[in-house]
């Protein structure tokens, strides 16, 4: 059965929900021993909706449809039911150490009775639970009314412990993926491509340091690609200075790995961020010398937890997606939509702000089509001159200003 993960930053809590939106502890998450506080573990978390006709269980329900909520960890599952939709969200804030929480909506003109696990329970709904009739359910199952239109909150603490706040006090699903969504875009922000970014950067956030470190020591610069990424998004960057300097040890013993020239850039920047500007200034001038450009080579072949290749997976979605963009090439020059301008991108304005483009430069751009032809909008950040150029989409431009705009002869 396919499943999404949810959690908090830095992978301190994590959970499951599968297709039909039940939230589990297993999997992944219990063998890496998360969910453990005070000896005791957090249960299956399931869900029912009684209507006139009867009673559903998302897991038989053909008419069940999921989706992330703009990529972030806040899955939302539907289930038909006469006149309309029931509609659960399943997230987790960091509330008490961690809660997970069910929001659940009324969207059909009638009401309904939703069902839930009681055991550790906080709610806002208004009237009280009572037994469920008609259907065989868990015993510590109790069914709320819910109004045509309306919403209800439930949230459960990872450590089985009853919460003590009002379910009310809690970030609703909104407020939670806007949350997630503003944490990727302190790192870039692109306009094409945007929800597939803020999902493989989610990824990157939900990930335990354990995972992390296993990914490190398997595939050097897609390590660094995922620590530097997380302190693009927040995360305190000295911690992270001694494993970097041993990864890029290894990344420039292998120059040929796929994204070890960006993972050294990426490294250089997150140094900096740790006052470490020494370091940071060694590793420009070992990328300088070993790179000329981003090198084509293979990726390294993961091992181990589904989730280390998840990790992976989403590094090549992050790197991927701004090296569309803009590539590095030099302390002194960075090349613009170094695999051309797709099909797709043609005739589409769009913007990309933040973009890493040097050890010490982002890019920002847009472009706005007139006819077959662009007009780039540019602003660098960082030391003056930094040359920007466009060989496989206009061999002719180049910019050396920190913002400007010029005219890009696409051409057929």
């Amino acid at each position: 059965m396919t499943t999404v993960r949810i959690g908090l930053r830095g992978g301190t809590a994590v959970a499951e929900v599968d297709s039909a939106g039940f939230v589990h502890r297993g999997g992944s998450a219990a063998r890496a021993g998360l969910f453990r506080r005070c000896n005791r573990k957090l249960p299956e978390i399931g869900w029912w909706v009684a209507a006139d006709d009867r009673w559903h269980d998302p897991r038989h329900e053909p008419s069940r449809r999921q989706r992330t909520i703009d990529g972030t960890p806040v899955v939302e599952t539907k289930v038909t039911v006469p006149s309309g939709d029931v509609v659960q969200r399943a997230y987790m804030v960091a509330d008490h150490g961690g809660c997970v929480v069910m929001e659940i909506s009324n969207e059909s003109p009638t009401a309904v009775v939703v069902a839930v696990p009681t055991s550790g329970l906080v709610s806002d709904a208004a009237a009280a639970p009572t037994e469920p009739r008609g259907f065989d359910l868990p015993s510590d199952v109790r069914a709320f009314p819910l109004a045509h239109r309306s919403t209800v909150r439930f949230a459960w603490r990872v450590d089985g412990a009853s919460a003590t706040s009002p379910a009310d006090t809690i970030a609703s699903a909104s407020q939670v993926a806007r949350g997630w969504s503003s944490a990727c875009e302190r790192a870039s922000r692109v306009t094409l491509g945007a929800q597939s970014l803020i999902a493989a950067r989610c990824a990157l956030l939900l990930a335990p340091a354990s995972e992390v470190d296993d990914l490190l020591q398997q595939d050097a610069a897609r390590g660094v690609i995922a620590i530097a990424e997380r302190v693009r998004m927040g995360e305190p960057a000295a911690p992270q200075v001694e494993q970097l300097a041993d990864a890029v040890r290894r990344v420039l013993r292998k120059p040929s790995a796929e994204w070890a020239s960006r993972s050294l850039v990426q490294a250089a920047r997150v140094l900096t961020a740790a006052d470490q500007s020494l370091a940071s200034s060694d590793v420009a001038a070992a990328w300088a010398g070993t790179f000329g450009a981003e090198s084509a080579g293979g990726a390294a072949r993961i091992s181990g937890d589904n989730n280390i290749r998840d990790i992976a997976h989403a590094v090549n979605a992050v790197a991927g997606a701004e090296d569309a963009f803009v590539r590095a090439v030099t302390p002194h020059e960075a090349e613009l939509f170094p695999h051309g301008l797709t099909d797709a991108w043609r005739g589409v304005n769009f913007e990309a702000h933040g973009l890493v483009a040097g050890p010490q430069h982002v890019v920002s751009l847009a472009v706005r089509w007139h006819g077959p032809n662009a007009a780039l909008l540019w602003e660098v950040d960082g030391p003056p001159g930094l040359q920007l150029r466009a060989p496989l989409v206009d061999p002719g431009f180049v910019a050396s200003s920190q913002r400007g705009e010029g005219l890009l002869r696409v051409g057929s």
